[in-house]
């Protein structure tokens, strides 16, 4: 893992930012995959690629969280997509934490450290979280997380 100055921090939390906004839910996430102070992946929380992601089918929870596919697992199936090794590579996310899901997901790619930068949490994704936490202290994942405007 090549260690990163907070200029090099900043500037890829400035790109997962970016990314988050190409998303349709009202909740954007962005996730930028990096090796080598170079983002590798990226991936915003959506739909899968081809399946109708019309405003209506957002405005429906249900039916959304059943379809949406998180930002981290997007970077990372976007990566394996094009044949990219993320192993040794950190993740920055920004608008929410990781979700236990998207930790497992991390863990197995070989992602060595997460950067998070979100703003007030929902209880259903501090409880996600708390587990994020648990997996990531026993697979040896480094993460830092930040509010946003803090």
């Amino acid at each position: 893992m090549t260690e990163l100055t907070q200029k090099w921090v900043n500037r890829f939390f400035d790109k997962a930012k970016e990314v988050s906004m190409w998303s349709k839910d009202r909740t954007g996430v962005g996730a930028v995959a990096v090796k080598n102070r170079a983002a590798v992946s990226d991936g915003y929380n959506g739909f899968p690629r081809g399946v109708d992601d019309s405003p209506l089918r957002y405005g429906d929870s249900e039916l959304k969280y059943k379809l949406v596919v998180h930002a981290e697992q997007n970077a990372i199936y976007n990566a394996a997509r094009e044949g990219v090794s993320l192993l040794g590579a950190d993740m920055f996310v920004y608008g929410l934490p990781t979700c236990h899901e998207c930790a497992k997901a991390i863990i197995q790619s070989g992602i060595e450290k997460v950067w998070m930068m979100h703003g007030p949490m929902r209880e259903k994704w501090r409880d996600s979280f708390e587990y994020t936490k648990l997996m990531f202290s026993e697979a040896g994942v480094e993460w830092e997380c930040v509010e946003i405007g803090s």
